[in-house]
């Protein structure tokens, strides 16, 4: 007798992405979500370059390209650096299950689940963004 052949079982996850099954792959998640700051950032800095100065403006801060930078970078940085820890955080416990989400997907849902966070809380705080 002959006992019916089951099906060949696959795995549910794709042995070459950078989710192997039993890994919690931490380095790409955490790329993923400095991505969505790095990325937004340049461009931002880019569109301040590309601006042409502003005369009333120039005064204060000096129409050079470092007075510009530094200019744009100074209005946000608390916010954009505390925002990025707590999104890396963020991804890291999202990333400590085993079975679990992507890392691709881990770390989008990790950047605007840290930057809404770090909102609250600073708006909550008394802080104008």
């Amino acid at each position: 007798m002959n006992a019916p052949r089951q099906p060949e079982r696959r795995p549910r996850l794709d042995s070459e992405g950078d989710d192997r099954p039993g890994e919690r792959a931490f380095t790409p998640t955490l790329l993923v979500t400095l991505a969505w700051y790095a990325v937004p950032m340049v461009v931002y800095l880019a569109w301040v370059l590309w601006q042409p100065p502003v005369d009333a403006t120039c005064a204060a801060e000096g129409c050079t390209v470092g007075g510009r930078l530094s200019a744009a970078i100074a209005g946000g940085w608390a916010w954009t650096l505390s925002a990025l820890t707590a999104s890396l955080l963020v991804a890291v416990l999202l990333r400590l299950p085993r079975a679990g989400w992507r890392a691709g997907v881990a770390g989008t849902a990790a950047a605007i689940l840290g930057a809404g966070l770090v909102t609250v809380v600073l708006r909550t705080a008394g802080w104008v963004i």
